[in-house]
């Protein structure tokens, strides 16, 4: 499957792909990279830099993508930005 189809799919479809097609996990994680900078730049980490916090995002955007469930309900879109956050915040 190529991106271009990648950008039609709901992100509640795409991240049940991504659990079993890594392109549609790298479009997912590219996808979502800016709200996990976004989120990183609201902390600060003592002896870190920046790009601790935001690698620390992206962990929790990549465990997002592996945990989510769409049969809760609850858009993929809240779930990513709960785990980036709770992934920072343990970081910190």
């Amino acid at each position: 499957m190529d991106k271009k189809n990648f950008g039609a799919m709901g992100d509640e479809e795409l991240a049940a792909l991504a659990k079993k097609d890594r392109k549609a996990e790298e479009f997912l994680l590219n996808k979502y990279k800016n709200l996990a900078k976004a989120r990183s730049k609201a902390y600060f980490l003592v002896g870190g830099d920046s790009d601790d916090l935001l690698q620390e995002g992206m962990i929790g955007l990549f465990k997002a993508i592996r945990d989510f469930d769409p049969t809760k309900e609850s858009s993929f879109y809240t779930f990513a930005e709960l785990c980036i956050k709770r992934q920072i915040y343990t970081a910190i």
